[in-house]
């Protein structure tokens, strides 16, 4: 199996997305096929913040309330946006 990044254009691998993983450097990688993917931590084309009133529907996660953009779930921690 190959150690290095294939490009990918179709698809992103997030945390916990079912695909096995594997430490690699500074990063995670996912394995798919015989491929080996970075993981990236928000989806691509999420340029917004989420606040109160940014229009998305809200749900309650442990301390703390995730908004829920294009099929997946944010949260605004500072100036970072993380995603579940």
């Amino acid at each position: 199996m190959s150690t290095t990044h294939t490009e990918v254009t179709d698809h992103e691998h997030l945390p916990d997305d079912g695909c096995e993983t594997v430490e690699h450097e500074d990063h995670v990688d996912h394995v798919h096929g015989q491929e080996r993917h970075p993981e990236a931590k928000v989806h691509t084309g999420h340029d917004m913040t989420h606040d109160t009133g940014d229009g998305c529907e809200t749900v309650q996660h442990g301390d703390h309330e995730d908004h829920l953009h294009d099929g997946h779930r944010h949260f605004q921690h500072g100036d970072h946006v993380h995603e579940h």
